[in-house]
């Protein structure tokens, strides 16, 4: 059941880069649920981490790729953070 198996087309290999724990997308009301970082919100308080699920970091990296189109523009790739391989060697 964890993690769930990801297609390994373009897409699925892009969701699959992301590293997943369990816990709340602030998009959709899934709880309980994989979900990756994707960005924080910064106030004079701290610091609040947004997380979203896989079906919604799908949704914005197709909108993402969509606008790239529209603008005729290449999408820039997005420099995922490191994760370590399971022979201890990191990985990009």
């Amino acid at each position: 059941m964890f993690p769930e198996p990801v297609p390994m087309d373009r897409m699925g290999v892009l969701l699959a880069a992301y590293q997943y724990k369990l816990g709340s997308c602030f998009r959709c009301p899934r709880k309980s649920t994989q979900v990756t970082r994707i960005g924080e919100i910064t106030s004079g308080d701290g610091e609040t981490a947004l997380c979203a699920c896989r079906e919604c970091v799908q949704e914005l990296l197709t909108r993402y790729e969509r606008s790239m189109e529209q603008m005729d523009t290449r999408p820039r790739v997005v420099q995922l953070a490191r994760i370590k391989a399971s022979r201890g060697i990191e990985a990009d």
